[in-house]
């Protein structure tokens, strides 16, 4: 019952964090009994069922199977609240848990929507509402209270606890920076740019890049985001206070608030930006971060696709079968990091890379 708010709510990370796996993960919380691999989280819109191959360590029984799924929220939270309510049935006959348990479940079906609101908010920051410390909570809620709509959430789900009053600082003055910086009518660009279709978001990135691509510098090997016109993405140097963020994104244009980087790092992170800004279906700024969110992959994948087109990259294979060496050549011609050619090549089967 301690992980209910968190199972729903605290969002996955390239990075998670450390007892990540405690809340979600269904092979963490057997406690003697064999349970699969199984991972569960949410995402903006429905929650993600992982599930993998595993063989517990001192044990036959293996599981064989993996796969993933995507299930409404609410048939989730309906299905499993069946579930409690059946084993609450089943320790009703004098086991000793059951009047703690079956208080704990009336508490969280009992929630009005402010003690919800709090519960979300501190599973997005990986706690427990109920047994978490009254200075923190009353931080959580100062936090909640001076970061826009558009952020809050984001922003807890990659925040360091220790970190929340100056983040709610950093995000108010990020988001003044960006605003008042001067942009093409980007506006205008995206109101005319087709909408990719795709399911998946890595090829919602892939579609939205390749039109982006087209309209802005066809044919051009590098795009240069200094140049004047429409084309400029504004940036400034903002070093958020906690690692989780990567940048910021403006609600009017893909002006950006990054922190210092070396150049193709920060070219990644303003390709994320204009990715973010030219996809987005909802008004207000937007935060970068390493979250495994639709959203996120969708910015991913655009910034390595608009940078270094895997078409473009194709051409200038040797061979289907390539050394590191390429991979570095290909990184320095298209100004991007080597992880990211290397990356596209194998996302879309383009070449064989050998490790010499």
């Amino acid at each position: 019952m301690a992980n209910w708010w968190r199972l729903f709510h605290e969002v996955g990370a390239l990075a998670p964090r450390p007892d990540f796996a405690e809340a979600h993960d269904f092979s963490c919380i057997g406690e003697g009994y064999l349970l699969p691999s199984l991972t569960i989280a949410p995402t903006p819109e429905t929650m993600s069922l992982r599930w993998q191959r595993y063989r517990p360590l001192h044990s036959a029984i293996e599981f064989t199977e993996q796969g993933e799924a995507q299930v409404d929220r609410d048939v989730l939270e309906s299905a499993f609240g069946d579930l409690v309510e059946a084993v609450l049935d089943r320790l009703a006959e004098g086991h000793p848990a059951a009047a703690s348990l079956r208080d704990e479940w009336g508490a969280i079906q009992a929630a009005d929507e402010d003690e919800r609101e709090f519960c979300r908010a501190a599973a997005l920051l990986g706690r427990d509402p109920y047994s978490t410390p009254r200075e923190l909570a009353d931080r959580i809620v100062d936090f909640w209270e001076r970061t826009t709509s558009a952020l809050r959430e984001d922003a807890l789900a990659v925040a360091d606890e220790k970190d929340l009053v100056p983040l709610a600082e950093w995000l108010n003055h990020a988001t003044q920076d960006v605003a008042g910086l001067a942009c093409g009518d980007w506006a205008a660009f995206r109101r005319d740019l087709p909408r990719p279709s795709a399911r998946e978001p890595y090829r919602r990135g892939y579609a939205l890049a390749r039109a982006a691509r087209k309209q802005l510098q066809p044919g051009a090997l590098r795009y240069d985001f200094a140049k004047t016109g429409p084309e400029v993405v504004p940036w400034v140097n903002a070093q958020p206070p906690t690692a989780g963020i990567r940048g910021l994104v403006a609600a009017e244009s893909p002006a950006c608030a990054v922190p210092h980087r070396r150049e193709t790092a920060r070219r990644f992170l303003l390709a994320r930006g204009l990715g973010d800004y030219l996809g987005r279906t909802t008004h207000g700024p937007a935060i970068l971060s390493g979250l495994a969110t639709d959203r996120q992959a969708q910015s991913r994948a655009f910034a390595a696709e608009f940078l270094a087109p895997a078409e473009a990259l194709r051409k200038e294979l040797p061979s289907d079968r390539i050394p590191l060496d390429t991979v570095d050549d290909l990184a320095l011609e298209f100004d991007v990091s080597s992880h990211v050619v290397r990356h596209q090549i194998e996302n879309h089967d383009l070449a064989q890379i050998a490790d010499w």
